[in-house]
């Protein structure tokens, strides 16, 4: 199975793609897909990445894509500029994301929710299987494909975060039902 299978066994059908300009040249493009991880959401994630070698702070090497899930359709643009911004961070720095990161929130994206940026992790309203990918050789493809999950959070979340450490953290939004899909949700701290 290549990786566009992995995607569409677990999101469903591709609904649509965009191509940005400067995102060509290095051969990424961003996916749209419909009711994934539930009914009524969006799920937006890059495309190509994977052919690009991301660096952990350990030296170990990864290959990711970076996605977002939402239920405001409203915020479809939104989502394609966070993905965008992650996408460029990765190429021009070669950084690998770290689950657990915390990244600030650009002011001209989500500004209407008060997020104050986004937590790093698995995705986890999607079934386990979907976590990590084994590259087809058929395709070419590297060994694993690590999907990235970009939640946003809010600044008390963050300091929590900051406080007590990803893995408790991580204790809080595996107890979530579907709260952080909702871009209109209350702090969960």
């Amino acid at each position: 199975m290549n990786y566009i299978e992995h995607l569409e066994k677990h999101c469903g059908e591709i609904k649509g793609s965009l191509e940005l300009e400067d995102m060509m040249e290095e051969n990424i493009q961003f996916l749209k897909f419909e009711n994934a991880p539930i009914n009524a959401t969006y799920t937006a994630t890059s495309l190509g990445l994977i052919w690009h070698s991301l660096q952990f702070e350990d030296g170990r090497i990864a290959h990711q894509e970076v996605m977002m899930s939402v239920k405001q359709p409203e915020a479809k643009e939104d989502v394609i500029e966070l993905l965008w911004r992650l996408t460029t961070h990765a190429l021009e720095t070669g950084q690998a994301f770290e689950l657990g990161e915390f990244y600030s929130m650009p002011e001209t994206v989500f500004g209407q929710y008060g997020f104050a940026g986004v937590y790093v992790t698995a995705p986890i309203y999607f079934d386990e299987s979907f976590f990590i990918h084994h590259g087809d050789d058929d395709f070419d493809e590297p060994e694993h494909v690590l999907p990235v999950w970009f939640v946003p959070i809010f600044e008390s979340e963050a300091d929590y975060l900051e406080q007590h450490g990803a893995e408790d953290f991580d204790e809080i939004i595996d107890a979530t039902e579907d709260e952080l899909l909702d871009l209109t949700r209350q702090p969960l701290i």
